[in-house]
């Protein structure tokens, strides 16, 4: 796939957002991420690592991986707020065959060459509640599209990582494979035909705790697709429907 080198400083959008237990009302900005915004990509990657109290929310994108999407072999976008990035997220073009998520659910060798991932979506704590995962993914996701140059976008998600399971399948991706992935952790991979969007039979639905991982992987392995996820008194519930 062609490398593509974003406009320097495209602003995106602007506004205004609370941030904190103060509710400050601050202005921001969303623009397209050069190799210029490393550091702070380095530094709002550390700060959410360390707020984390499941290490397996979130795999660390090593820094020479960063600077390649931000020189082109991908396209990044965050949000500012007075020259500090407190949001980002991250697509990957060209996907090196050993890091191609659509081995994992057995595509072919031409379907890799055709496939962009979801590498990076990260939120300062402070700003959490706004649904900035969700914002700066379908960003990338509609600018995908508009493009034309790939057919699938993937990614993984921890199947305990609600906010990151309702970005994901809110933007119509779809989970279609339950793997033991990076540090042995339990990792849902789901993705999106762009072309061709998967139909499922969402009236015959089926709901099954997000914690019953051996009873999903034989739905996924009899054809069904998890495509929606919703919390109960038991707790979380992911939905899955066969596909048509």
């Amino acid at each position: 796939m062609k490398r593509i080198s974003a406009e320097i400083d495209e602003i995106i959008e602007q506004g205004q957002i609370t941030v904190g237990g103060k509710q400050e009302i601050r202005p921001y900005i969303i623009k397209v991420l050069g190799t210029e915004d490393l550091k702070e990509v380095m530094r709002l990657q550390n700060l959410v690592i360390g707020s984390l109290e499941k290490k397996e929310y979130y795999v660390p994108i090593p820094e020479e991986e960063l600077r390649f999407i931000l020189e082109g072999g991908g396209e990044s976008v965050g949000l500012f707020i007075r020259d500090r990035l407190y949001a980002a997220c991250s697509l990957l073009f060209d996907v090196a065959y050993e890091n191609n998520m659509a081995r994992e659910i057995g595509f072919s060798e031409e379907e890799l060459g055709q496939v962009v991932q979801f590498e990076l979506s990260m939120v300062n704590p402070e700003l959490r509640g706004h649904r900035l995962q969700y914002k700066l993914a379908g960003i990338l996701a509609r600018r995908l599209e508009e493009r034309g140059t790939a057919r699938y976008l993937f990614t993984t998600v921890s199947p305990y990582n609600y906010a990151s399971v309702q970005t994901v399948t809110s933007l119509g991706l779809l989970i279609a494979g339950l793997s033991k992935m990076y540090f042995d952790w339990n990792r849902y991979v789901v993705y999106k035909d762009l072309y061709n969007p998967v139909k499922l039979d969402t009236a015959n639905a089926v709901s099954l705790a997000n914690t019953a991982l051996i009873d999903q992987q034989q739905l996924l392995h009899n054809g069904y697709r998890g495509f929606a996820q919703c919390k109960d008194e038991n707790g979380t519930k992911i939905l899955y429907a066969k596909i048509l």
